[in-house]
């Protein structure tokens, strides 16, 4: 099968979650270039698109391209032309573009052999512009997390999701220097895949550097949740509340409350009692406890917009900031559950698939009868009748959050609990004898 069979093969089976629309900007914040908005459509972004997708027709996994030395060379000339052409549309990106083309040429004139970007990926920093609206060009030999296994040549075009309450958010009691949100502007094949992040660890190169940055793609995750959760009220029959509906018609909203989510869920991983390395590409471990970890983290995210949903609405008067995230707080908490018992429970793959057996625990608890209502609560079933039973959105809360009557065997009694700043820690004992992950 060719490149491009399979390339299209894998573009129908996946759900890529592209937004149907993306919203234009009418003020862009200083320091953005205007000319960049329409990047994506003009002649040197489209060659060296172009070039990318040739060069991984003739690369092997490992990234090399063991024949074809010539077709390479120049496929590598075009991509070394066209990051020179769009280099003055990025200047925040000047030394990271100007260490890429370095290289591309290194790679070229040493043959080919397993490239090695180390160079231009610690020159990279998005971390240090995390401004609303501002793009980045991005070139790398990489594989794509749930995506592509072969480190190919892919290209991006992203821009930077970071609006106000966001970064005041960030400025106070969650700060993540790390943290990169983006939309996806337009990328190559690695990028048709199920991959909703841009890791550095991904990157072809010779030595392991301290890494600074790690950005996840909410444009890309909002619509997701989108399409799923949409399809999936209708099938079940779910009363959605009005501000959980209004996120299914807002592709803008949903990337922000995304934001929020993520933000506190990713500094989660770094705070707390852990009972392993949350970082998968660095440790391998069972993949169900990442399932456990990756758990943790979103419900201690839930928690913590239930604790900033209060504090808020305790004040007299609010900023207009605060009265966004104090919008966005309330907006948290339906999508981790509704991602979880919904998109987690029933995409991707099921084999090892550590996010869809997280959501199978909180959907196995509403199964359980905690929180559905009707005559047979414990029989309503896919293909059951659709006036058997009705689910209750402020239940399915109940159950994720830990707090149902009838709590499932993973909730907050008997296992370890650590808070999201890691001021607090205590571990009780499972019944089984050894430590448990709660949040």
């Amino acid at each position: 099968m060719s490149m491009s069979q399979v390339h299209a093969e894998r573009a129908q089976k996946t759900v890529v979650g592209e937004p149907e629309h993306r919203t234009e900007r009418a003020e862009r914040d200083e320091g953005v270039v205007e000319d960049v908005r329409g990047v994506e459509n003009g002649s040197a972004w489209s060659a060296l698109k172009d070039a990318a997708t040739a060069l991984q027709t003739i690369q092997v996994q490992d990234g090399s391209v063991p024949d074809e030395k010539t077709r390479a060379a120049e496929l590598v000339e075009t991509i070394v032309a066209s990051i020179a052409e769009l280099a003055p549309l990025f200047p925040h990106d000047e030394a990271y573009l100007a260490a890429s083309v370095v290289d591309f040429r290194r790679w070229a004139d040493e043959g080919f052999g397993i490239p090695d970007f180390y160079d231009s990926l610690v020159a990279f920093h998005p971390e240090q512009h995390r401004v609303d609206g501002l793009r980045h060009l991005v070139v790398f030999p990489m594989y794509t997390q749930n995506g592509s296994r072969n480190r190919h040549v892919e290209a991006l075009i992203v821009e930077v999701i970071w609006p106000e309450f966001i970064a005041a958010l960030e400025a106070g009691d969650y700060g993540n220097k790390l943290f990169v949100s983006l939309r996806l502007i337009d990328f190559t094949p690695g990028y048709n895949t199920n991959s909703a992040v841009l890791f550095p660890e991904t990157v072809a190169m010779r030595e392991i550097p301290t890494f600074t940055w790690g950005a996840i793609f909410q444009d890309r995750e909002a619509a997701r949740y989108r399409r799923v959760v949409r399809a999936a009220s209708e099938i079940t029959k779910l009363d959605l509340p009005a501000e959980a509906a209004r996120m299914l018609e807002d592709q803008k909203l949903a990337e922000e409350v995304f934001v929020m989510w993520d933000i506190i869920h990713d500094r989660t991983h770094m705070r707390g009692d852990l009972p392993f390395d949350p970082f998968m590409i660095k440790q391998r471990m069972p993949y169900f406890l990442y399932s456990l970890e990756e758990m943790r983290c979103d419900m201690t995210a839930f928690r913590e917009s239930v604790a900033i949903q209060a504090r808020l609405q305790a004040q007299d008067e609010r900023t207009p900031v605060e009265e966004q995230i104090l919008e966005h707080a309330r907006l948290v908490q339906y999508a981790v559950i509704f991602d979880r018992i919904f998109r987690f429970a029933i995409t991707g793959s099921r084999v090892r698939n550590y996010d869809g057996l997280g959501g199978q625990l909180p959907s196995r608890g509403c199964t359980s009868g905690a929180c559905c209502t009707g005559p047979t609560p414990h029989s309503r079933s896919i293909g059951a009748p659709r006036s058997e039973a009705r689910v209750s959105a402020p239940a399915m809360a109940r159950v994720s959050a830990g707090r149902a009557t009838s709590r499932p065997p993973w909730s907050r009694s008997g296992m370890r609990s650590t808070s999201c700043t890691g001021s607090r820690s205590i571990v009780r004992r499972s019944r089984t004898g050894w430590p448990r992950t709660s949040w």
